[in-house]
């Protein structure tokens, strides 16, 4: 291992528990922000390990990227949250930069895979970070995943099956693996993309079927 990976490592080893601290911080303001806009959703929240981000820098300088620091790192503490449709994404990204005006990156993903989500990179504001129970956060930064519902499932049971590979399909039949990954592409494609689709649609009729049951 590289001598700046095996530093970045260690200095992450000693920074956990103020990541742990961040990440559990950023977590409540976000549930305060949905719960006073009424969203339905789910939360989850981690920081990430030391395997993981080994993994990641040395994937990194294999493109030739180099984290000189872990503030080049954007996901060390991550939050994801997941809702009903894909529009209630759009809906909530625009109260988050209401209430918490220090995004600084916005991006689409969508993967072959069938990863679907908007990641937008926070931190806090100079307003929050004036209190003291918040100082201690300045310079660290967030990544928040907002993803509705069927491509949160799917996107954890793909992760599993293929991309973890938890059960060592790929090493033991890779024929049969890349098999089972092609049925997996077709099945978002075919079924997954538009489930999430149509159920948007349904979702539009709702307001108005309710104004029809009134008048009856």
């Amino acid at each position: 291992m590289d001598s700046y990976i095996k530093k970045l490592i260690k200095n992450y080893e000693k920074k956990k528990p103020l990541y742990e601290d961040f990440c559990l911080s950023i977590n409540r303001l976000l549930c305060n922000i949905l719960d006073n806009k009424k969203y339905k959703y789910q939360i989850y929240y981690r920081i990430k390990s030391l395997a993981r981000l080994e993994e990641k820098i040395t994937r990194k300088k294999k493109l030739k990227k180099i984290y000189k620091k872990l503030s080049d790192i954007d996901d060390l503490a991550g939050i994801r949250i997941v809702f009903y449709l894909e529009s209630e994404k759009e809906k909530f990204l625009k109260d988050l930069q209401k209430e918490m005006p220090s995004i600084i990156a916005e991006e689409n993903l969508e993967k072959k895979n069938g990863y679907k989500a908007k990641h937008a990179i926070i931190t806090l504001d100079k307003k929050r970070l004036a209190l003291s129970e918040y100082k201690k956060f300045k310079n660290l930064k967030c990544e928040i995943q907002l993803v509705s519902i069927f491509n949160h499932a799917w996107a954890e049971l793909e992760h599993d099956w293929l991309y973890k590979d938890f059960y060592k399909f790929k090493e033991r039949n890779p024929e049969g693996y890349i098999f089972i990954k092609k049925q997996m592409e077709n099945i978002f494609k075919n079924y997954v993309r538009k489930l999430t689709s149509r159920l948007e649609k349904v979702a539009k009729q709702i307001p108005s079927a309710k104004k029809h049951r009134d008048i009856l």
